[in-house]
């Protein structure tokens, strides 16, 4: 549609993340999808930053400071947080907690809990941990296929955590949250 918008940020070492804008339905408020990692281990055949590897996990404040700059700088209204950008958000789950800690803060950034969400390649593991922390925020699980030997070629974490161990994840979240 041409109104998204992708920005290159450089972190305090010098590397670089991406954010990404994307208007929200209405035309008034935008979802903004932030990096959660500098590069990212999962290896996954189609993305560009698996190709990199894992250079390094962004601390709570470099995640939370992608939203500040976006709001107070760019003048962006965020009514959306989708960890998707760079990297396996639940691959630095204590950074991701705590970041998303901040911005639902009234004292934070004030984005409503529901409005968060957070996107895995499957580190079933630490599924639990997200919504033991967090139960209200929202998950989204990326399969990409419908079964283990494509999942494995597309996505090598599938060899570690295969679609029955993610279904297992998935039921879990379903349960505690109570919600689909």
């Amino acid at each position: 549609d041409g109104e998204t918008e992708k920005y290159v940020l450089c972190c305090g070492g010098g590397e670089e993340v991406e954010m990404v804008a994307m208007p929200a339905p209405g035309g008034r408020s935008w979802s903004l999808c932030v990096s959660s990692q500098v590069g990212c281990r999962m290896g996954c055949s189609f993305c560009e930053t698996g190709r990199m590897g894992l250079l390094r996990n962004l601390s709570a404040a470099e995640i939370v400071a992608q939203v500040a700059l976006a709001a107070h700088v760019l003048g962006l209204h965020v009514a959306n947080v989708i960890f998707m950008g760079m990297g396996e958000p639940l691959d630095n789950v204590d950074a991701v907690v705590q970041a998303i800690r901040v911005l639902v803060d009234p004292a934070g950034l004030a984005v409503p809990v529901s409005h968060v969400t957070v996107s895995t390649s499957g580190e079933a593991e630490h599924v639990h941990t997200l919504l033991q922390a967090l139960p209200s925020v929202r998950l989204a699980f990326s399969l990409h296929a419908p079964n283990d030997a494509l999942r494995s070629r597309l996505m090598p974490i599938n060899r570690r955590v295969p679609l029955a161990l993610l279904a297992e994840a998935m039921r879990h979240c379903i349960a505690a949250t109570r919600r689909r």
